[in-house]
């Protein structure tokens, strides 16, 4: 899966300032502090959500953004390829998720959350055992 039209993606641009910046030798040693960084933003997000500071929430999700686009560096994937991957990945789950309330007569506006996630995980393993067999 090729990247598409990078010229004006941030992802992109995260990912080339993130590479100028490790060539200069500003990186980590190893995907071990990425990881952390990961979590520290995440944490970072829930503080500033859970005492209601919407503005400082999002400055964050912008900081978890940029650490989870140097995830994508330090394991070799471009972002905007992972991102293109879980969306394909999504969408055929969500389809497969339809057909399985269809086929059983049930609207999905009537289900719980609890219900809808039953099948998303059943759906999950379909595909996953349709992936290791083909």
């Amino acid at each position: 899966m090729a990247v598409q039209d990078t010229g004006s993606d941030v992802l992109h641009a995260s990912w080339s300032i993130q590479d100028a910046v490790s060539a200069r030798g500003f990186d980590w040693p190893d995907i071990g502090g990425v990881f952390d960084k990961v979590a520290e933003e995440l944490r970072e997000i829930r503080d500033a959500h859970a005492a209601d500071d919407m503005d400082h929430a999002r400055r964050e999700l912008g900081d978890l953004l940029f650490a989870a686009v140097n995830l994508a560096r330090f394991l070799d994937v471009h972002p905007n390829d992972a991102l293109e991957a879980a969306n394909v990945r999504f969408q055929r789950r969500f389809a497969l998720l339809e057909q399985e309330l269809e086929r059983d007569g049930i609207r999905m506006e009537t289900c719980s959350l609890a219900e809808l996630d039953v099948v998303w995980e059943h759906v999950k393993r379909q595909l996953r055992a349709e992936d290791t067999t083909a």
